[in-house]
């Protein structure tokens, strides 16, 4: 076989497609360079959305992966769980209309009952392992103020809009049985129960989209599509 030269391997090509409310597809734009998305002066920009902010986030193709990064946005970006993810003390997600942010506290913070300042006495060897840990959910505005609390005092925990341990039934976007949060040896999954609208998670972090993938920001969301090359 005659040589022809060096090619880069695993070279992607990649799109986003607007989704309207209907399901329906709106414009596609591919990735060629960082793609702004916001409410002023982007690469898509939406003028009319109030939740989102001027420049709201970007995506573009790093190292031969698509990655979407929030620009500290006010309202953030969201991305639709496709597998049980494991929640961390802060992660928000969105079911339906509703957001909630998931708190951790360890027993072993809390002050020993009768000891209320000064020195703790210390009755043994210190511990390094993990000490049992309690959890909760906040209901919580866009702001981050929070509307209620519910403790995960059981195994499993289920939401949704007619049945389970926490209802919203004035919610039209939740399903009766929306998702439900498991409790594991030392962790709490988070489980999509085949909702019809999604689990959404917030990110913290810049994250890697893969082809099919669906985030939104503001009012807007999107659908992403991804193509190796040969």
């Amino acid at each position: 076989m005659m040589f022809t030269g060096l090619r880069a391997a695993g070279q992607i090509s990649a799109a986003i497609t607007e989704k309207k409310p209907d399901g329906s597809l709106g414009k596609t734009v591919p990735v060629t360079k960082e793609t702004l998305i916001g409410r002023e002066n982007c690469d898509l920009s939406y003028p009319h959305d109030l939740l989102l902010s001027p420049r709201h986030a970007s995506i573009a193709i790093r190292e031969a992966k698509l990655v979407l990064r929030d620009l500290g946005s006010q309202n953030g970006s969201f991305i639709r769980q496709r597998q049980d993810s494991e929640l961390n003390p802060g992660d928000i997600f969105l079911l339906g209309r509703e957001l909630f942010r998931f708190a951790t506290e360890g027993l072993e913070d809390s002050p020993p009952q009768g000891v209320s300042t000064g020195t703790i006495m210390w009755s043994g060897p210190p511990r390094f392992q993990k000490g049992p840990v309690t959890a909760k959910l906040e209901h919580i505005k866009l702001d981050g103020e929070v509307v209620a609390e519910f403790k995960l005092e059981k195994p499993e925990i289920t939401l949704g809009r007619t049945s389970g341990d926490l209802i919203f039934k004035d919610d039209p976007y939740m399903s009766g049985s929306h998702a439900r949060i498991v409790a594991q040896p030392g962790r709490y999954v988070l489980q999509d129960l085949r909702s019809r609208n999604g689990v959404y998670l917030r990110l913290r972090k810049d994250t890697e989209l893969t082809d099919g993938d669906e985030f939104f920001m503001g009012e807007q969301l999107f659908q992403v599509e991804i193509k190796t090359a040969g």
